[in-house]
């Protein structure tokens, strides 16, 4: 039992460790750099609720900083949410308006539904409060013309502008008067009625510290040059009018472009890229430009691949024009096929064999496919590879033979597995690299255990042979019972193979 004085020595340490009573706790009394700090991880509707606890905490609410209104998430009936979104936006200008000129914005984002008038009355505020990171995803009832408050800043750092339906620039001329601290730029749904082509805009006396851009849906864009040297990241999407492309930034490391280049005037489009950092590279949904450079691209990592193409009017000049975009792309070392680039090169392989070179720095190869069979011809230009992936895609295509255990034994010399065989020569020097083999999708079609039984045979330093069994509910089928020790029985050039089955 507790004796009276141990418990006024255990109250006089709780009064003690909470400011002699003073009715101030320690959270209180820590310095406003970390209270911000803290704020930082919660959402903006909490933060706001502390304002009510004292004036102390109202004035730490007035001089956060970082201001994230996308973190609240409303609830109710749809009307509820409307009205919500609709006057969210002037809830942040009359935030805004509370705060002292002295207590900078350090970084604004927001989603709403607002006028022209309001947007612009919003934005200036930020700009007033020295805002650095703009973050701003609004719908209005029409286009807008861009803010040239936000030009003029000389401390915005990151700016980010996605709009419905969409915004109009200011000519170039104007753009190319401000921007000069900012590293971080995005722009979606941008109309370009007047100024189709954007080849003076993003040049080092415009944007002399941007790091990192990104365009998506830019109407109307049909010539767009990226000189910026600084820049290390460029993103291009749904640029569907686009005619002309140069790329000429030497520290630039990440390259995404897709759904982009006009593909109704596909003879008159072009690319020029020449970045020597260049580490990895996107390239998805486009069409087949009709004239490529691809300069000094020596450090290429990681690239991904899939054109939009129409396998019916795919001619020599196209085959050509494909063969010179992937040969500014034969140092990569990590190469990602689509399906539809996959079929198309399997469709012309006596060409495909005749055009593409071979990838001889390439270490790691992935592809989607619906024909195993027609792999040998893409395998041919990628000699010396460690690692290969295989994404067995079932859709649209027709029933295959299936591994039947009566008709199947060690002995038996399918035509499946003599196709392969033929290749054993071509295929030479990719089964003396060959380590890690993961196919998925893997069924009972005899394609496919004819593939595995050829690299087990033949692959002499292979270490992993994994296969993902395809989705059993998508095809209404259950692998038989011996189906799996039968694989297991196949002959294997290298003593250190795993086979696994997931």
């Amino acid at each position: 039992m507790e004796t009276r004085s141990a418990k006024r020595r255990k109250l006089r340490s709780h009064e003690h460790s909470w400011g002699n009573n003073t009715g101030e706790d320690r959270i209180t009394d820590l310095p406003d750099a970390i209270l911000h700090h803290i704020f930082c991880l919660l959402p903006i509707k909490s933060i706001v609720q502390t304002s009510i606890l004292s004036k102390r905490w109202r004035n730490l609410w007035y001089t956060f900083p970082d201001l994230d209104f996308t973190t609240i998430i409303p609830s109710g009936t749809a009307l509820t949410k409307f009205v919500y979104w609709n006057n969210l936006g002037k809830v942040i200008t009359q935030v805004l308006s509370l705060r002292d000129k002295l207590s900078d914005v350090r970084i604004l984002r927001f989603y709403a539904c607002m006028s022209f008038s309001g947007l612009h009355a919003l934005i200036r505020s930020a700009i007033r409060l020295h805002v650095q990171e703009l973050d701003i995803r609004v719908a209005t009832n029409d286009t807008f013309n861009f803010p040239r408050s936000i030009i003029t800043s000389d401390c915005l750092r990151v700016l980010k502008v996605k709009s419905y339906p969409g915004f109009r620039l200011p000519p170039s001329r104007i753009m190319t008067a401000g921007f000069q601290k900012l590293r971080t730029l995005s722009l979606s749904f941008v109309y370009l009625d007047n100024q189709s082509s954007l080849l003076d805009l993003f040049t080092d006396c415009a944007f002399p510290q941007l790091t990192k851009l990104h365009l998506d849906s830019c109407l109307n864009l049909k010539h767009l040059r990226v000189g910026c040297h600084l820049l290390e990241e460029l993103v291009l999407e749904n640029c569907s009018s686009l005619q002309g492309l140069e790329i000429a930034s030497h520290k630039l490391e990440t390259l995404k472009v897709s759904s982009c280049f006009d593909a109704f005037n596909i003879n008159n489009t072009w690319l020029q890229i020449d970045s020597q950092r260049l580490n990895t590279i996107v390239w998805v949904n486009n069409p087949i430009t009709s004239k490529s450079c691809m300069q000094n691209i020596v450090c290429l990592h990681e690239a991904t691949i899939g054109f939009l193409l129409n396998q019916e009017n795919l001619d020599v000049d196209k085959l050509q024009n494909l063969s010179t975009f992937l040969s500014g792309l034969s140092n990569t070392e990590s190469l990602t096929l689509e399906s539809r680039f996959v079929e198309i090169m399997l469709k012309h392989k006596p060409l495909a064999t005749i055009f593409f070179h071979p990838f001889m720095k390439l270490k790691s190869l992935e592809l989607q496919t619906r024909d195993v069979l027609g792999l040998a011809s893409i395998l041919k230009i990628c000699p010396m590879i460690h690692t290969l992936i295989i994404k067995i895609s079932h859709e649209g295509y027709k029933a295959e033979r299936r591994w039947n255990r009566h008709s199947w034994n060690l002995s038996k010399y399918s035509r499946e597995e003599k196709f392969w065989d033929s290749h054993t020569k071509d295929l030479k020097s990719l089964l003396c690299y060959l380590k890690i083999v993961k196919i998925q999708g893997f069924s009972e079609s005899e394609n496919h255990i004819s593939l595995v039984k050829f690299l087990l045979k033949h692959a002499k330093v292979l270490q992993y042979l994994i296969l993902c069994l395809e989705d059993e509910n998508s095809r209404g089928y259950y692998p038989h019972e011996n189906f799996k020790s039968h694989i297991m029985g196949f002959s294997r050039a290298s003593i250190d193979a795993k086979l696994e089955f997931s």
